[in-house]
């Protein structure tokens, strides 16, 4: 058995190993993981076979729990941009809110959509909305810039079906219904607060915004920002109505929850089996994509469907490989014992396991730049630890999540898409992209810590 000490320095080695590859020598995080896996069982004697057989057994069982998942979100989240439902569901919330709160309209909106569709389509397809509103109401442009960020990235973040917060519950044996209520939970008041925050007491703030936080060459990029909004945004008059563009985001929440409340009330053994398939994460998902093709009647010719589904499994693709590997890593350190050393070490420095597991999942967050690898990582180095902490997964899983928002910067392919697609400078994307992000995650830090008392 491999000592604390050296387990240790072996996983501290492993994720510089993963780090210098990914930033220094560019290589994809698939590769990089899969090095700094055989690093880890190898050097922690584990044997070379035995490593292999366990990344392979990890990727495995992390495909087999969120592969088909994965792939029907990506598909929903493509086929809900494509047919302007995300259009739709911002007309509607906006008309809902008023136009004295359109910056918490837009915001919301972001929340909703970014349950499935990736941040950087949302944001493209969101910002020129933000933009004419901002026009008719005479505000600043950072009132809406900050406000989708603030939604848009909550929900990437906290709320499954996107990979990172799938993966990560997945990793950490959470079951995906409780995942999706807490999410919301903690991810709400995380985003009114966190935008009162910002707009109170740094926009209002005289001098924060300025001239500089503009982009001087942003007519420049606007062929290349109206070329994608050519591809991803609507004319009005053919989006589907509020309720239908809604539809297939809600929909597999509804039914996953369904089986989440069935469960609490009925015990385990005594929820019907009609419950129990349509409320199975990926039967869920299915039922949303079909909800997704209902978008589509009279709105998209059968070949540009075949396209939306064909671009969705591409990027789909890249994702699954990730995650995949991220188990791999996760099921090595867990056969090399990295649990015990771990207990052992926040035992030592006498850090809470909430704080210890934002801090970590920040800290790979701001050498790398990306919040899945982040997420995933860190879920697979907290994951055989969690027998030995008295906290629930679920809250271990966000403080995760919430981490990887406390460092989003310019290594952050988000920053730059809300940048250049805002028209902001570097200064701007860190006082809207940058700030919002961290307070966002302080925020829903100190609430994680409110809700480990009472679960």
């Amino acid at each position: 058995m491999t000592s604390t000490t050296v387990l240790i320095i072996n996983l501290v080695v492993t994720i510089a190993i993963i780090l210098v590859m990914i930033l220094k020598a560019k290589q994809n995080p698939v590769i990089s993981m899969f090095v700094g896996a055989l690093y880890m069982g190898i050097a922690s004697s584990l044997g070379g076979v035995q490593t292999v057989t366990s990344i392979v057994a990890g990727f495995g069982g992390t495909m087999q729990g969120i592969g088909i998942s994965v792939g029907f979100g990506v598909i929903l989240g493509q086929l809900v941009a494509d047919t302007g439902g995300v259009q739709s569901i911002a007309r509607g919330v906006i008309r809902l809110f008023g136009e004295k709160r359109t910056d918490k309209a837009m915001g919301l909106t972001g929340f909703i959509v970014s349950i499935p569709v990736f941040y950087d389509v949302g944001f493209v397809v969101l910002m020129p909305i933000a933009k004419a509103l901002a026009r008719k109401t005479n505000k600043e442009i950072a009132y809406y810039i900050s406000a989708l960020v603030a939604g848009l990235g909550i929900a990437h973040t906290f709320i499954p079906p996107t990979p990172g917060p799938l993966t990560g519950a997945e990793l950490l044996g959470v079951e995906l219904g409780s995942m999706i209520f807490w999410g919301i939970v903690i991810g709400l008041p995380s985003f009114i607060i966190s935008t009162f925050i910002y707009n109170k007491f740094f926009l209002s703030r005289k001098g924060f915004w300025n001239d500089n936080c503009m982009d001087p060459q942003a007519v420049k990029n606007e062929e290349e920002i109206k070329k994608l909004e050519a591809e991803l945004i609507k004319d009005e008059s053919t989006i589907p109505s509020f309720g239908l563009a809604m539809l297939p985001i809600f929909l597999p929440i509804i039914l996953i929850l369904l089986g989440t409340a069935s469960t609490a009330a009925m015990g385990k053994d005594n929820v019907p089996e009609i419950i129990k398939f349509v409320s199975d994460k990926n039967v869920a998902m299915f039922a949303g994509v079909l909800a997704s093709f209902i978008l589509c009647i009279g709105r998209m010719k059968m070949d540009k469907i075949s396209d939306s589904v064909n671009n969705a499994l591409s990027q789909a693709g890249t994702v699954l490989l990730i995650t995949g590997m991220g188990g791999g890593l996760g099921k090595v350190l867990a056969d090399v014992g990295i649990g015990n050393a771990l207990v052992t070490a926040i035992q030592t420095i006498n850090i809470h396991p909430i704080l210890f597991a934002w801090l970590v999942a920040a800290l790979i967050k701001a050498a790398q730049g990306s919040g899945t690898v982040a997420m995933i990582t860190t879920a697979g180095l907290l994951a055989p630890v969690l027998t030995s902490m008295n906290i629930a997964p679920v809250v271990l899983a966000l403080a995760t999540f919430s981490g990887t928002l406390a460092t989003a910067h310019v290594n952050d392919s988000a920053f730059w898409i809300t940048s250049k697609i805002g028209g902001l400078s570097t200064v701007g994307g860190l006082k809207t992209y940058t700030l919002t992000c961290f307070i966002v995650s302080v925020v829903s830090l100190i609430l994680l810590f409110v809700l480990n008392v009472f679960i």
